[in-house]
């Protein structure tokens, strides 16, 4: 993903912000559970999926799309279990410890799959 142009990067942010925007603005009308679907939306894997068209081509193109789909699998089960870890801590240490470890905790499981994916 070092191959990218200011324009996809440019594009990506824009894309991405606007998708993560209304998905907050859909959550926070709908409320509850089906709010939280809406706010789990992939806004910054589809920004960067859709932009690697501006900087890649043909049999390249699939390759970055593929590599970039796999780091994303990885990023989702860190998430995954990182929301069901962050459930459990925010009930029992409050809400802004709650949210930290949250951060935390999905760092860090991503990189122990992604470490053990490369085993």
């Amino acid at each position: 993903m070092f191959g990218i142009s200011f324009a996809s990067l440019a594009i990506r942010f824009v894309f991405g912000g606007l998708a993560v925007a209304l998905a907050t603005v859909i959550a926070s009308k709908l409320g509850g559970k089906l709010g939280g679907i809406f706010s789990t939306f992939p806004a910054v894997y589809l920004a960067a999926l859709v932009t690697l068209a501006v900087d890649f081509r043909g049999q390249n193109l699939v390759q970055q799309s593929i590599h970039l789909s796999s780091g994303a699998v990885i990023g989702i089960i860190g998430c995954i279990l990182s929301v069901a870890i962050t459930a459990y801590a925010v009930r029992r240490i409050g809400f802004r410890r709650g949210a930290v470890f949250s951060v935390v905790s999905w760092f860090i499981l991503s990189c122990i799959i992604l470490a053990l994916k490369h085993i």
